[in-house]
């Protein structure tokens, strides 16, 4: 019969993949060899599986991840909608390195910093800074940390804050093109939330300050010097989602079972279990065998639920982060870091 197969050696030399590479898929679980000699483990393949092992070879160079080969290899017909996603993400990260590359470009120019100026809507504007509020941090070791980011894209502004253990973003869309990078400290975000601006909103930055200009309010702050954390890579996380009723869920964390958890500072919180599965979400264990189960912050999660009534949950596995998203409206989501129950937060 192995004379009928092709060799390892063979098999890589017309996919492109190495021995290496095929022996990794083959403990992955992805491209298996037909024969396996019992005496000295050398692997046989049939010959139909070479367009495998191309196959393979192709999207590994794409960099898609593992469980995501395993799907295509298995399930052809899955293959369009997995890669579709690889290319946004692949995109995204592109459009990720440029507007790194530019922050390093203005980093290395000594010249002195142009003023840029930028028009928002001043109700989306706040709005979208109320939506993310709550996760500013106010941690003193983390000055990078005190305010929100306002962050450029294609279209639109995101508007991001994170204290760490979880991360808040909206968006607000803009008709001309803006090219805001900066935190806005703290102080000027609550000037600003606390104030009746309307109508549009006038953004002067450059020279290290940032001036809010609109009907009925004007902020001015020093921006800091620091660089925001990559938060980008956050927003991937929580693929797997299920829809929620918002409202639903907040009374059953209000009245279910809690852990309580200390952190280093000495202050107790309560750790909600959650159940992710193909009958939804619950709160407390399931017996549902395919279900994912993450244990979160409950109050951190009581605050991302306000985003709206109707969103969606996204759990990936249960020590990756939790996310959840409002689907009639792109760029709006929250990103909670899991609580492991086995040793203190």
């Amino acid at each position: 019969m192995e004379n009928e197969l092709l060799g390892i050696g063979k098999v890589a030399a017309l996919s492109g993949l190495p021995v290496s590479a095929l022996r990794f898929y083959d403990g992955a679980g992805v491209l298996a060899p037909s024969l396996v000699d019992p005496s000295s483990g050398y692997r046989y393949y049939e010959p139909a599986r070479v367009a495998q092992a191309r196959l393979v070879a192709h999207l590994r160079r794409v960099g898609l991840p593992l469980d995501d080969i395993r799907t295509v290899v298995t399930d052809p017909t899955q293959a369009g909608p997995v890669l579709a996603a690889h290319l946004g993400r692949l995109e995204a990260g592109l459009a990720d390195a440029r507007r790194e590359i530019s922050i390093v470009h203005r980093l290395l120019d000594t010249t002195e910093t142009p003023m840029h100026r930028c028009t928002l809507p001043a109700v989306d504007l706040v709005r979208a800074l109320r939506e993310v509020r709550y996760a500013v941090c106010d941690d003193p070791d983390q000055p990078r940390l005190h305010g929100i980011y306002l962050d450029s894209e294609p279209g639109r502004v995101r508007v991001v804050a994170t204290d760490r253990h979880r991360l808040a973003t909206s968006a607000v869309v803009t008709s001309e093109p803006t090219d805001l990078h900066l935190l806005l400290p703290t102080p000027a975000v609550d000037e600003l939330l606390d104030s009746d601006v309307s109508g549009s909103i006038e953004v002067l930055s450059g020279d290290g300050t940032v001036t809010l200009s609109g009907a009925g309010c004007t902020v001015t702050a020093e921006v800091p010097d620091v660089d925001f954390p990559s938060y980008r890579v956050l927003l991937e996380h929580g693929r797997r989602e299920v829809p929620v009723d918002a409202a639903a869920l907040r009374t059953d964390l209000a009245t279910g079972t809690t852990t309580t958890l200390t952190r280093d500072d000495g202050v107790g919180y309560e750790v909600s279990l959650l159940s992710v599965g193909e009958h939804g979400v619950r709160v407390g264990p399931t017996d549902e065998p395919d279900a994912l189960t993450v244990a979160v912050n409950r109050d951190f999660l009581l605050q991302a639920l306000e985003a709206g009534d109707q969103l969606t949950l996204g759990l990936d596995d249960p020590i990756t982060p939790l996310a959840i998203r409002d689907p009639a409206r792109d760029g709006t989501s929250s990103v909670l870091m899991p609580v492991r129950l086995d040793q203190p937060a």
